[in-house]
């Protein structure tokens, strides 16, 4: 025998997991390739995929849909200006579990970029990050160690867009998928 639910039962609205980020166009991703898969140490963790490199600019978490075009609308009214990020140094980190690639320096065109992107969020009632921005591109997951990288030439990361991208987590990790993107400094 199966039970019914009332007529007038609301069903919960689906949530989506949402961040802000620089997403690499295929030429940046292509470029980047080899010079990244060097740096992603063997047996050391779990690689991150060249399809989901990214540089994360603000983590949403769990977002509504109905609230979806209220995050839209914020990235919308980002005026940014365009600039280069030059990628440096990796590092680990022990509480996420990741080696990550990062910039020793973040040029003020992209601060600024993020800081827009957190007022304009803050101002649609999402509540920004408030630690400081740190640039990094995640190079492998469950880490249990400090890995060893070589010496490597800085990777220049072009910063001419970003984009609103959905994070779904299934067995095999996350997958995340961009929803729309922004030109910067046109």
């Amino acid at each position: 025998m199966s039970v019914e639910a009332p007529p007038d039962t609301v069903r919960p609205e689906r949530m989506h997991r949402l961040f802000f980020a620089l997403w690499p166009s295929d030429a940046v991703r292509s470029s980047l390739a080899p010079r990244i898969r060097a740096l992603q140490p063997h047996g050391v963790g779990r690689p991150q995929r060249p399809d989901q490199w990214h540089l994360t600019l603000e983590f949403l978490g769990p977002v509504p849909a109905a609230r979806m075009a209220d995050a839209l609308a914020a990235a919308a009214a980002v005026r940014a200006t365009a600039c280069e990020i030059l990628l440096d140094a990796v590092e680990y980190w022990r509480r996420p579990e990741v080696l990550c690639l990062v910039a020793r320096e973040t040029p003020p065109a992209l601060c600024e970029l993020v800081r827009q992107l957190r007022a304009a969020l803050a101002a649609r009632g999402f509540q920004p990050e408030s630690r400081p921005f740190r640039a990094h591109l995640t190079l492998a997951r469950k880490v249990r160690h400090p890995a060893t990288v070589g010496p490597f030439e800085p990777l220049p990361w072009p910063v001419d867009a970003f984009a609103l991208v959905e994070s779904i987590t299934d067995r095999a990790g996350s997958v995340y998928t961009p929803l729309a993107t922004w030109p910067i400094g046109t």
